[in-house]
């Protein structure tokens, strides 16, 4: 049993909800059964993925392993990495995260300021990420680092990937709280991280051709339009017993979050057949966001203050509009993304 909240796959960490998926194996649908998982297709995940924020489950433990590093894997890593690796995101023993955003940097990750050293056997790892989600709750990251010096005439070249096992030596990790004080996000310091080459993702600099795949998972997910769906549904049953006033705009709210669903499935599908899809992942994420956002607001402004009495209602309220704030900054800002969407428009 759970109490349905906000913003669950970031907020929600519960190991024995997530004990109780990969029994149901509704972890690691999509990595093939010969490294643990289901087999399944990348629109079954959807469902089941969809179904779970619906309901405002706690499912933050293996969401990130689940969304980004499987796939990553399965499409760059080598047999040794997918062994080692895979059976554990799909029994949820291992969580990932994602070592992406910089101080400086932030969603130009072409700009990023973590430097590989090559050194006997492996790498040096020496930089900072910003923002992870999760990370001191994670055994892995994978994280973006500048193998080559830069080149300002190719900004996206030199950059390759590398698996950090988060214990290691020259590794810290330190709480980023949100206002609410709640601890979700980091800042990890990497102070000369020895990365073995067997650790090494993919190829030594291609890392930007493989982050830009990867991000096509992290944008366009049902998590980036159904993160206050919780909200929605409780104030339609506000409404329904008679607590509250219908209002048209929570229809208009329900039609563009149902658009949003065929919208983010079609990427899903364009994701399980390997084709390009940052220019669609683009879109969801910017609207989706914003149409998250739009539902916090618009149930505090209808609500005011929930009855008293009815106490999850106005948590949810109040994890809504506290949430709020970070819906279009994470996974790249809407400002960002909206250049990615004019080029793959041809508008710039």
């Amino acid at each position: 049993m759970f109490t349905p909240g906000v913003d669950t796959w970031l907020t929600r960490w519960n190991p024995d909800f997530t004990k109780a998926r990969a029994a149901r194996g509704w972890l690691g649908m999509t990595i093939p059964a010969e490294y643990g998982g289901q087999g399944r297709t990348f629109m079954e995940r959807f469902v089941v993925s969809e179904e779970l924020l619906a309901v405002g489950a706690p499912v933050a433990a293996q969401w990130v392993a689940d969304r980004q590093a499987a796939p990553s894997l399965l499409a760059y890593g080598t047999e040794e990495q997918k062994q080692r690796f895979l059976p554990g995101i799909a029994t949820g023993e291992i969580s990932w995260a994602i070592g992406m955003s910089e101080p400086e940097s932030g969603s130009d990750l072409a700009s990023v300021r973590t430097k590989a050293v090559r050194v006997d056997g492996g790498w040096r790892i020496t930089g900072t990420k910003l923002w992870t989600s999760g990370a001191h709750r994670a055994g892995a990251f994978f994280a973006l680092a500048r193998s080559a010096p830069l080149d300002p005439a190719q900004r996206h070249a030199g950059l390759s990937q590398f698996i950090v096992l988060l214990d290691s030596p020259g590794v810290q990790i330190r709480p980023i709280l949100s206002m609410s004080g709640d601890h979700h996000f980091n800042e990890v310091i990497l102070d000369e991280v020895f990365v073995p080459d067997e650790l090494v993702l993919g190829r030594i600099g291609e890392g930007w051709k493989q982050v830009t795949s990867e991000l096509g998972f992290e944008r366009s997910g049902p998590e980036r339009f159904m993160s206050t769906f919780s909200i929605l549904a409780a104030m339609a049953e506000e409404i329904r017993e008679g607590r509250q006033p219908a209002d048209a705009r929570i229809g208009a709210l329900v039609a563009r979050t149902f658009g949003l669903h065929h919208m983010s499935r079609a990427v899903s599908e364009a994701l399980g057949r390997g084709d390009d899809a940052e220019l669609g992942a683009s879109v969801v994420k910017v609207l989706g966001t914003k149409t998250e956002g739009d539902i916090a607001d618009l149930v505090e402004e209808l609500a005011g203050e929930p009855e008293a009495g009815d106490d999850h209602f106005a948590e949810l309220v109040r994890a809504g509009v506290m949430q709020r704030p970070g819906f279009t900054l994470r996974g790249g800002t809407s400002e960002i993304l909206r250049g990615v969407i004019a080029r793959g428009l041809g508008m710039r």
